[in-house]
């Protein structure tokens, strides 16, 4: 199985499925495709979206390379590696699929960019960087840990030297949500961790 790598252009990473921000931006009449500001600028939407588990924003993060892996597809980081933080408990609401994508990509949220398997740009000299990567999987509401990793021992660019794992957990019902900007209880960079 090819290696999943994200190249974080924006400030972060982000969890969705397509479908749950679909139903959720009906629900409340939006047609914006603007989600990261109607979620600035509306707080109490914001925090109704982590609730009904729309999506889960992992941030601010730096803008380099991460490896991605999910646990529930048997994938795991290896002995390369060392766990540097992990949190859990946060709220997804799966139909289908769920992408794990660079949040950047929901500054203008394109529906199209979501048919396929992967958001990928090329740059001049060819190379094919990364945004987003679907994932399927059953549909139901989950909560999801969040674990991050750094290399042991460096690898030269442009190989990632970060990255995280995506547990989720399935459940009947949401109780409660968290906030995973409330920069008091959390802090996903695990670029910055020593």
């Amino acid at each position: 199985m090819k290696e999943k790598v994200i190249t974080v252009s924006s400030y972060g990473i982000a969890l969705l499925s397509e479908n749950a921000v679909s139903t959720f931006l009906k629900e409340n009449k939006i047609r914006s495709k603007k989600l990261l500001k109607i979620f600035q600028e509306n707080q109490s939407l914001y925090l109704d979206s982590l609730a009904k588990g729309v999506w889960i924003p992992i941030l601010p993060v730096d803008s380099i390379k991460y490896q991605i892996k999910t646990s529930n597809l048997g994938e795991a980081f290896g002995d390369e590696w060392e766990k540097t933080l992990e949190e859990d408990g946060f709220n997804l609401n799966v139909y289908d699929s769920f992408w794990i994508a660079s949040i950047g990509l929901l500054s203008d949220l394109a529906k199209e960019s979501f048919e396929a398997e992967s958001i990928f740009y090329e740059t001049l000299d060819g190379d094919k960087l990364y945004q987003g990567f679907k994932f399927r999987y059953p549909s139901g509401k989950y909560t999801v840990k969040i674990e991050g990793y750094r290399r042991r021992i460096e690898k030269a660019f442009p190989e990632p030297n970060f990255g995280y794992l995506f547990s989720l957990d399935k459940v009947d019902e949401f109780c409660g949500y968290k906030d995973p900007r409330e920069d008091d209880n959390y802090f996903f960079n695990v670029a910055q961790i020593k």
